[in-house]
């Protein structure tokens, strides 16, 4: 009686752990940026967006005639309801967030990739 005793412990506590993991992805992006406003700033904005965790800049070009940065930006970003899928994240979240002018200086240039869980 005492294995079982153990086995239920051990389930228990394996299901504990599966709530509170974290469901972890990342896309590319590249984007247009003002150079008024600069890349490490706008960086800092998207951060504050709903369920982004992590930017990393891979690559930034600058154009002397717009005055604007081409950055190359991986979005890390984790859905905080379970219904919400990662696609639809990007659809009615961060693409939406991107577009409204919240994120000043900013124009999507395209996305790169399809979004990638990492965890």
């Amino acid at each position: 009686m005492e294995d079982l005793d153990q086995i239920i412990d051990t389930e228990i506590e394996l299901l504990k752990e599966e709530k509170y993991k974290i469901r972890l992805f990342q896309v590319e992006m590249i984007l247009g940026i003002d150079a008024d406003y600069g890349v490490e700033e706008v960086s800092q904005h998207l951060r504050a967006i709903p369920g982004v965790t992590v930017i990393t800049i891979l690559g930034s070009t600058y154009n002397k005639n717009n005055k604007t940065y081409k950055s190359h930006l991986r979005f890390k970003f984790h859905p905080r309801k379970e219904a919400i899928g990662p696609a639809s994240y990007i659809k009615k979240i961060l693409l939406p967030t991107l577009r409204s002018g919240k994120i000043p200086g900013t124009k999507i240039i395209r996305i790169v990739n399809k979004p990638e869980r990492i965890s």
